[in-house]
This record gives structure tokens, C-alpha cells and sequence, in this order.
């Protein structure tokens, strides 16, 4: 059985409504305890701060016992903002457990490197198209106010008269 180890984890969140935030957090914290081989020893979800225009921020600090793989698991299946090792000092890891790390590092890597390149390609088709949109466009303001123009010359030579 792999060495047990207690770690902190800091769970951050944005968003609004301020309750809705405390409630999700708590789901969320809730779900982490019903993963394998996770233990939650103490938990404490701050109260939300508004940041600006409605929009709350809070965070949770979650203490956990587990082992090094779940941790691992853990740490990319709910993206911490910060994980602290509390015990032990020294960890002796084996091998496969560091292959189960590194191997999940590079299949997360590789999703999001997916994911990258397939937002890239869609904003690359958008700027095409959108540069065609307006090779073709003839002005609005040609369109809405043909005599825009003349309505303006007229003003101006009305009030140069006047002086």
C-alpha cells in the first residue's frame, strides 16, 4: 500500500451569487471526500468578498489524508490553487507511482494542447471570414445618412453668415 501522506488543499472560485459560491464549495469539497482513498480530516470555506461589479471571490482549505497517486489525481481532476504537503518531511516514492504522475502530467498536457489549437483554428477561420465581411461592407453611415454631408455644410454656412 502506498505511503499516506496529509496535505492542504486551497480550492479558489469567482463568481456570483455570493451564496451560490459557499454552496458549490461545498459540493465540491463533498465530492473530494467520496473519491478513493480520500480522507477529509478538516475543512473551512471563507465567507465570499465582492471584487468588483457583483462578482464574489472565496476560497476553501481543505485537509486531507490520502497517498500520492489520489493526490496527483486530485490535484488535476480539481485544480488547487495551492496543495501543501503537512506529513510526512521525506517521501519515498516508487517508480510506477512517478509513472503515474508523469503520464497523467502528459495527458492533461496534451488535452489542453488540443484544446489550444483547436480555439486557434476557429479564431484563425473568424478573422478570415470577418476580413471578408468587410472587404464587402459599404459604410453604414453612407447607407443610414446619404445627406449626412450636406446637411452638416449647410449648418456651417449658416452660422458663418450669421457672423
Amino acid at each position: 500500500m502506498a505511503e499516506k501522506l496529509n496535505a492542504i488543499l486551497m480550492l479558489e472560485v469567482i463568481g456570483k451569487p455570493a451564496d451560490y459560491l459557499k454552496q458549490a464549495l461545498g459540493e465540491l469539497i463533498e465530492k473530494m471526500g467520496k473519491e478513493k482513498d480520500v480522507k477529509i480530516i478538516k475543512k473551512t470555506i471563507a465567507e465570499p468578498k465582492i471584487l468588483e461589479q457583483g462578482i464574489f471571490s472565496t476560497f476553501a482549505e481543505i485537509e486531507i489524508e490520502t497517498n500520492m497517486q489520489t493526490l496527483t489525481l486530485l490535484t488535476f481532476g480539481y485544480m488547487p490553487s495551492h496543495v501543501d504537503i503537512i506529513t510526512p518531511e521525506e517521501l519515498k516514492i516508487r517508480n510506477s507511482e512517478l509513472n503515474v504522475f508523469f503520464n497523467e502530467l502528459a495527458r492533461k498536457l496534451h488535452q489542453y494542447d488540443e484544446i489550444a489549437k483547436a480555439l486557434m483554428m476557429e479564431r484563425d477561420m473568424l478573422v478570415h471570414q470577418l476580413k471578408q465581411v468587410q472587404g464587402n461592407a459599404v459604410r453604414v453611415e453612407e447607407i443610414a445618412m446619404p445627406s449626412e454631408g450636406k446637411v452638416k455644410k449647410e449648418a456651417r454656412k449658416k452660422k458663418s453668415k450669421k457672423k
